[in-house]
């Protein structure tokens, strides 16, 4: 009974249960700290966010304002030079560019980076409206963050991560797609 009260018996127990992965939303967050995936899962945020922030400030340039899209298209070309230095091998202003942006290297400097960019675009938004700053400044943040984690968790730049291989798309990966693609007759 005395252990019982002291919580002896009952604190190894929960000991045991607190090295077991959570369900839900902290779970995913525990298994993606353990693999060391932040610099990916960052990478491709980059892209996305390149890619979704051209697109749809084009689509709604009536709607979220000229100003607004078109400081909101400069960003997503700066984080374009950062995040596909693969496709930007052809101009020579990226070139020329790039070896300036070689501080955006160390992971913490481009989150920190990435951050500022989002409170910038979330000035904009609180100056001049347009509700694609809300949404592209808080994934510009969270960008930023997975940076930050990366380099807390050790990962580094490396020289693959200039070429299309460093978001995972290299030629190992598209035979692996394939031939699952095949094997599942869609091809």
């Amino acid at each position: 009974m005395m252990g019982l009260l002291s919580g002896g018996e009952k604190n190894a127990a929960v000991a045991d249960n607190s090295s077991a992965p959570q369900p839900g939303c902290m779970g995913e967050l525990q298994k993606a700290w353990k693999e060391g995936k932040f610099k990916t899962y960052a990478r491709w945020g980059g892209v996305v966010n390149v890619v979704a922030c051209i697109a749809l400030c084009l689509l709604l340039l009536g709607t979220n304002g000229v100003i607004q899209s078109v400081l909101l298209i400069l960003i997503a070309c700066l984080i374009g030079i950062l995040e596909l230095p693969f496709c930007c091998t052809c101009l020579e202003v990226c070139r020329t560019i790039q070896p300036y942006m070689r501080a955006f290297e160390v992971y913490w400097i481009r989150g920190v980076f990435y951050i500022g960019l989002g409170i910038a675009t979330f000035a904009i938004f609180g100056a001049m409206g347009g509700f694609l700053n809300i949404v592209f400044g808080t994934t510009f943040v969270l960008d930023g963050l997975c940076y930050v984690l990366a380099h807390f968790r050790g990962e580094t730049h490396t020289a693959e991560d200039n070429k299309v291989d460093g978001l995972g798309l290299g030629s190992g990966n598209m035979l692996k797609a394939k031939m699952a693609s095949t094997a599942m007759g869609i091809v």
